[in-house]
């Protein structure tokens, strides 16, 4: 009698042993979800205050433009604009932070202005379309200047391929036929996998990719070569390129005669506060002590005043960031965005 008691009470230790341990691991499994969820709920309550943040600071970026252009007619890196990233914004939206950093797309290269005819199979013999033509093939060259000079220093071949594709790939395919180190649909057809000759403008940075002879290492850069994408834009396409923002790279590429050294001299100038108020005018270069007096930079390819921007707004808190970045038309005392990209 005592033997089968002494089994019973073994069994029921065991199962108490065994419904103890079940309840330990149902426990320790919820506090699992319930942290997980805890962590998951936090993580989109920071995310959501962090998206309104960024969408303050681009609204904030797109008055400073506006006030600026209230204070003058041209667009410099003296500007309100251009000195934003080096602003302490950490109070406005404490503990959350918020960098705010604007740049200027008119001082960029660019690619739409290669091609603003649509060809029509007939070479035009108005004054007009010459004018037109003679301009293209001059900010056609701005590219080949850029292309073969240090420190991309693309071979004359590739260079002239990779202008001839851009041409092909933008110039509207009506039957003008292709360049002649260009290509069509013939040739993007052929690819694995194949795609149609976009044959319109160029609508951002990235698609250059799939231009033929437009590599990854040229477009984004190397350990040894930097990226060419910053100092090329998709929007705006009158050829004409800020010299008051301009990266020494496309200021030498202006003229034929321009050099490194031309270039950096001009950035001193425009770098000096004295000579502020000099550069609204398109010829502030001729200022330069060490400018050669021979050189004249054409006057259709060169501005002073802006109205393309890229606003780049990041806000943080603790280990979580977003970051927005924000492309806007500045006109007529509006701001109309054109482009947003979050990540």
């Amino acid at each position: 009698m005592r033997q089968v008691l002494d089994n019973h009470r073994g069994m029921a230790l065991l199962l108490v042993i065994s419904l103890v341990s079940v309840l330990a691991i149902v426990t320790l499994q919820f506090n699992r979800e319930m942290r997980q969820d805890y962590v998951a709920s936090a993580s989109l309550r920071n995310s959501v205050r962090l998206g309104v943040i960024v969408r303050s600071g681009t609204t904030l970026a797109e008055l400073i433009l506006l006030k600026d252009q209230e204070e003058n007619n041209f667009d410099s890196l003296h500007d309100s604009w251009a000195l934003l990233s080096e602003e302490d914004l950490s109070l406005l939206f404490a503990p959350e932070t918020l960098e705010l950093a604007v740049s200027d797309e008119g001082g960029k290269f660019q690619i739409n202005a290669m091609v603003t005819r649509k060809k029509q199979g007939q070479v035009s013999t108005s004054t007009n379309d010459k004018q037109q033509v003679q301009h293209e093939i001059d900010v056609r060259n701005i590219l080949w200047r850029l292309l073969r000079a240090e420190p991309y220093l693309v071979e004359d071949g590739e260079a002239r391929g990779i202008i001839d594709a851009l041409i092909d790939w933008m110039d509207g395919g009506d039957g003008d036929g292709e360049e002649e180190y260009g290509a069509e649909d013939n040739y993007y057809r052929s690819l694995d996998p194949p795609y149609s000759c976009k044959n319109g403008p160029v609508e951002s940075i990235e698609e250059l990719l799939l231009v033929k002879g437009i590599t990854r290492d040229l477009l984004y850069g190397t350990d040894e070569r930097p990226p060419l994408a910053p100092l090329l834009t998709a929007w705006e396409n009158d050829g004409k390129i800020n010299i008051n923002t301009a990266d020494p790279l496309l200021l030498q590429s202006l003229n034929q005669g321009m050099d490194k050294e031309i270039a950096e001299a001009m950035i001193s100038y425009r770098e000096d506060e004295n000579n502020r108020e000099l550069l609204a005018s398109k010829e502030w270069y001729k200022n330069v002590p060490s400018f050669p007096g021979d050189i004249e930079l054409q006057k259709d390819l060169i501005k002073t005043k802006s109205n393309f921007f890229k606003i780049e707004a990041t806000a943080g808190f603790e280990t979580q960031k977003k970051k927005v970045t924000a492309t806007v038309e500045r006109q007529d005392n509006a701001i109309f965005l054109l482009r947003w990209d979050s990540n």
